[in-house]
């Protein structure tokens, strides 16, 4: 699930929202509040506003790209207010995917194509690449498990 999350230490994303109801927002907090997750009672140092860009499963990179390419080409003009009417410190859209190195496969890539590049960077906008280990689920292939057991040295 591919989101964009803008941040901003001095306006509000509340206004945005409510004057902007077709700008696909699907969470903001405020300057201040507490997560009310974890144990640690800290607060948020910044306003911020997360849009979903695209709910593919993070294995589907290329379908995410381009769901991508479609939210700019779609919300550009939302996008373009944003930055006109608030303060940006930082946004990016939050690209997941997983990690499929193995016992052999060595390498992994992720394409980005120029026109994503091109489109996010005319606004400034960064992309993170944030790789995750498999669940134990998608790890476990039923073809590989042995009768017995698996394979693990386990005491």
């Amino acid at each position: 699930m591919c989101i964009f999350r803008a941040t901003s230490k001095n306006n509000s994303f509340i206004e945005f929202r409510r004057l902007n109801p077709d700008f696909p927002v699907y969470k903001t907090h405020e300057k201040g509040e507490r997560p009310g997750i974890g144990k640690e009672e800290s607060a948020y140092e910044e306003y911020c506003i997360y849009c979903e860009v695209s709910d593919r499963d993070w294995q589907d990179t290329k379908g995410q790209v381009t769901d991508m390419i479609s939210f700019l080409e779609v919300y550009a003009p939302f996008l373009i207010k944003l930055q006109k009417t608030h303060d940006i410190d930082d946004w990016r859209f939050d690209l997941p995917y997983e990690c499929k190195l193995n016992e052999t496969r060595f390498t992994q890539y992720e394409y980005l194509p120029p026109k994503l590049i091109k489109m996010a960077g005319a606004l400034e906008i960064g992309i993170e690449l944030s790789l995750y280990w498999p669940s134990e689920e998608e790890e476990t292939d039923p073809a590989e498990v042995h009768e017995g057991g698996s394979d693990s040295d386990e005491i």
